[in-house]
């Protein structure tokens, strides 16, 4: 059906319909009052025409939730890269003021955050991480239970 080329046609409406038309489409990322009407026509033949009304709701269902979960991920991945943005920022200006790291001490830190970080699901405390440098305390696993 989509592949045919369209055809301009005259249709009757009702005022008040056509206003809701207007307030709608942009609300759902359709561009334009002509595409909703064909979309909601083809909506309604597909339920007119199915077999089973049940399979005909399952499968736009689905459509619908493909198309919601297609939104998530994109979300996602944005915050994500921000996230990676924020930890790149904090990793170099960090970089730039240790003096005297050797590849030995890096290798050991990488070790115990990666410990760290599957040891507490990736909830990392600040606070925790400046005491831990600044040897305030030599115990941190002690903490965190206490924590819990």
């Amino acid at each position: 059906m989509k592949q045919d080329k369209k055809e301009k046609v005259g249709i009757w409406m009702y005022p008040c319909m056509i206003k809701q038309i207007d307030a709608a489409y942009p609300l759902h990322e359709i561009s334009s009052r002509s595409e909703f009407v064909c979309m909601a026509v083809e909506f309604y033949l597909g339920f007119l025409q199915s077999e089973s009304s049940q399979e005909y709701v399952n499968k736009t269902t689905f459509l619908f939730f493909e198309n919601q979960f297609a939104k998530l991920e994109a979300r996602i991945c944005r915050q994500l890269f921000r996230m990676c943005v924020e930890q790149s920022m904090i990793a170099n200006v960090s970089a730039s003021q240790i003096k005297g790291m050797t590849d030995e001490l890096m290798a050991a830190l990488r070790k115990k955050c990666v410990k760290d970080v599957k040891n507490t699901i990736g909830n990392i405390r600040y606070d925790k991480i400046y005491s831990f440098q600044n040897q305030e305390f030599e115990d941190t696993e002690d903490d965190d239970e206490a924590d819990d």
